[in-house]
């Protein structure tokens, strides 16, 4: 072969080459296009699963939407244990030495939580809209019964509680507390802080207060929040099915007003309390005791009976690497409650729905890092009014 040839031949080959390459490049970014469009579909798929038809639409001070969905097309109902419910928008617990009926003349306006203009229209309720971006944030699975959502027990937790510990022997028919509000700082996206209380049994758990949780709502605002877990299935406010909500102008997921350090101190008083006659465990808020709604008993292995366990305090999340945020006020403990993070008149019902302070039965104080959390039982606790319980700390900055 001639040098001329085997030039030609080279730069033949050289062209086939870079054809080739340019190609395969092509058909790379072709199929990432492809896997970015199946995936918007996906999601797209995910939010018209999510979000339900709103008859009416509340739009808030920050930008949350909330979407007021019948009552009958509500997420709770999308629980395979739920499909022949009997529930409806008018009902009441039965709980007869505690807290009566739930009624009161603001029932669907609580002056620190109760949505815009009053609230949804009668014979709907409060869901705030998922937006994609939260199911980004998030990476939710529509299938959360299998498991796959157990967000919060995924995440490095630290605590500082009074807890009353697991017994088979206990019957706790529910728990409650006045929670003073904060708005811990410096948190990042891949941590949150909460101020709560919980009831538990085994596998299952529910839990409600106040949280900052940037990871799940892309802000740092201080909201309510609720959290509950049965079996392997696990989420917060009403991102799985499970909890049916009653009220028309409370919402799970709405904003509080935090406390400023040194005051004025807000607070959040709360109480999830089991129904003596259906085994449903119900939420109440405000000092009126509004109910919000219920999740149901079947939903539940363990708590379809007494709780056995129940907790008071905080709770701070980090990922593997990260610092440990603030928690309560950011501060520890000083005594002062226009500066100390607090759960005061905090009881627990005992099996025939009568209000107890924890002293009355084996609790104990547990912080998992003393070094920058703590909780203490404040010594003007009185009895007859529940425990006063202070927590809190500074957590680890960068």
């Amino acid at each position: 072969m001639s040098h001329l040839k085997l030039l030609q031949h080279l730069r033949a080959t050289l062209q086939i080459l870079v054809t080739i390459s340019l190609l395969f490049s092509y058909a790379k970014i072709e199929a990432r296009q492809s896997l970015s469009e199946v995936e918007d579909l996906e999601l797209e798929r995910q939010l018209k699963l999510i979000n339900k038809p709103a008859i009416k639409t509340i739009k808030e001070k920050y930008g949350d939407i909330y979407d007021c969905v019948d009552f009958y097309k509500q997420p709770a109902f999308d629980h395979p244990l739920l499909k022949n419910h009997n529930f409806h928008p008018e009902m009441k617990p039965t709980l007869p030495n505690l807290l009566g009926d739930g009624t009161s003349s603001n029932i669907n306006r609580p002056f620190s939580i109760g949505l815009k203009g009053g609230g949804c229209p009668t014979g709907t309720v409060p869901i705030r809209r998922t937006t994609k971006d939260d199911l980004i944030r998030q990476d939710i699975k529509l299938n959360v019964l299998d498991g796959t959502d157990s967000t919060l027990f995924k995440k490095y937790l630290r605590y500082a509680i009074v807890q009353i510990p697991e017994d088979s022997t206990n019957k706790i028919a529910g728990a409650g507390a006045i929670l003073s509000v904060h708005n811990p700082q410096n948190l990042t996206n891949r941590q949150f802080s909460a101020g709560y209380i919980k009831v538990q049994n085994n596998n299952d758990s529910i839990q409600a207060g106040w949280i900052v949780n940037a990871e799940d709502y892309g802000d740092t605002r201080t909201r309510m929040y609720t959290y509950f877990k049965s079996g392997r299935m696990a989420c917060f406010n009403t991102r799985c099915p499970g909890f049916v909500q009653i009220n028309t102008g409370v919402a799970l997921d709405g904003q509080l007003t935090p406390s400023t350090y040194g005051g004025p101190v807000q607070e959040l008083p709360l109480y999830i309390a089991r129904d003596t006659s259906s085994g449903d465990w119900w939420l109440f808020v405000e000092s009126n005791n509004i109910k919000v709604g219920f999740w149901p008993s079947k939903i539940f292995a363990n708590l379809g009976g007494f709780a056995i366990g129940a907790e008071y305090g905080g709770v701070v999340h980090a990922n593997r690497g990260d610092p440990n945020p603030s928690m309560g006020s950011g501060y520890f403990p000083s005594g002062d409650l226009k500066k100390d993070a607090y759960l005061k008149n905090s009881t627990y019902l005992n099996e025939n729905n009568q209000a107890k302070s924890f002293n009355d039965i084996s609790a104990k104080l547990y912080a998992t890092r003393p070094s920058v959390y703590r909780v203490y039982q404040h010594p003007d606790s009185k009895p007859e009014n529940g425990a006063l319980v202070t927590y809190g700390g500074p957590g680890e900055h960068m």
